[in-house]
């Protein structure tokens, strides 16, 4: 059997990992904060650190909230704001701990169907009319799964409707400033920072096994995430803050993304450049950056035939059903990360998927 290429997780290739900075900047924050950081730190998080964050978003440190990945402040908010008779709206598809999430909070949740610019609008007007959601989780940039981007049009328009109808959008942005072409969309944030809960991490732009997340938030929503915390786990892990901050305060981040979007862009060209060559006609949206490119299996597959067919020649592929909320909408839907993975070995990666397909 042919060596196996895995193109299931959305992973940043370890290569890249800063590790003899962060093993500095770790014994330095020890060094000078020890016993702030070893200690019980309640939420909402790192002091100094809260304050980088605040002056890079231009807000008040009492409008950061530290926690421990993007995904459980999300599962935070989801235990908030959302209850059994009132209503969510997501993107389909959907990062699939998103859509996990979102249903476990026993809201009814509505999957609002994706085009290649975001939402299609006229479904969102539509099922407003019905009944506003509590929450509408949106990933902007690059999203998870499709890999595309919200045009400014539709978070214009979307902020509007968050403003006019009272809900909240939870704006996940872990790879917004993994942009390798193109221009920066304004964040929804900008549009409606009243209504807008910001949320992102450093898992893609430095290591996600400093499991570190926060979300910029108007004080209210802080309050009451800090008193969820706290009677959730006290507070977060302040070791890995106090090391993330001192790696910050270096002024390492930003030539840290750089390297990263030099090592990842040639791969995402070269994802698309093997998906044009082996399945042209395919690809859902063509991304300008992040870790995912999409593709819409041709008519006559399915899920269930291609995994089959997967492992007998040496492929990994996530199942597309899991990022809808009706897993039939998925049948030929195929995620596709690149980051972790060179331009030859994509190449074949998708020959090998081409030969397999009907």
């Amino acid at each position: 059997m042919a060596d196996l290429i895995n193109l299931t997780r959305g992973n940043p290739d370890p290569a890249a990992f800063p590790i003899q900075a962060l093993v500095r900047c770790s014994e330095e924050n020890l060094k000078r904060d020890g016993k702030v950081v070893l200690q019980y730190g309640h939420a909402p998080g790192y002091a100094p650190l809260r304050e980088w964050f605040a002056r890079q978003y231009a807000v008040k440190p009492a409008n950061i909230f530290m926690g421990n990945s993007s995904l459980e402040i999300l599962n935070f908010l989801t235990q908030i704001e959302l209850k059994p008779g009132t209503r969510a709206f997501v993107e389909s598809p959907s990062y699939d701990r998103a859509n996990t999430l979102l249903r476990r909070s026993g809201a009814e949740v509505v999957g609002i169907p994706m085009e290649a610019d975001g939402m299609n609008l006229a479904i969102f007007e539509k099922e407003l009319q019905k009944g506003p959601p509590a929450l509408a989780y949106v990933v902007a940039d690059f999203q998870n799964p499709m890999g595309t981007t919200t045009s400014e049009a539709k978070r214009k328009q979307v902020a509007a409707w968050a403003q006019q109808y009272g809900f909240w959008i939870a704006e996940d942005a872990p790879y917004r400033q993994l942009r390798y072409h193109g221009q920066a969309v304004p964040t929804i944030m900008s549009f409606a920072p009243d209504r807008v809960l910001h949320m992102s991490s450093l898992s893609k732009v430095l290591a996600p096994g400093v499991r570190m997340g926060y979300v910029v938030a108007p004080e209210a929503v802080v309050e009451k995430l800090v008193r969820y915390a706290l009677d959730t786990y006290i507070g977060p892990v302040l070791t890995a803050q106090g090391m993330v901050y001192e790696y910050l305060c270096t002024g390492a981040l930003e030539p840290n993304i750089e390297k990263l979007k030099k090592l990842y862009g040639p791969r995402l060209d070269g994802a698309l450049a093997s998906l044009d060559k082996y399945l042209p006609g395919t690809i859902i949206a063509r991304p300008e950056g992040g870790y995912f490119v999409s593709i819409t299996l041709p008519q006559g597959n399915s899920m269930d035939k291609l995994l089959a067919r997967a492992e007998g020649v040496g492929l990994k592929l996530s199942d597309g059903r899991g990022f809808y909320l009706t897993p039939a909408d998925g049948d030929r839907f195929l995620r596709i990360p690149f980051c972790q993975i060179a331009p030859d070995e994509m190449e074949e990666a998708i020959r090998r998927l081409a030969g397999i397909l009907d």
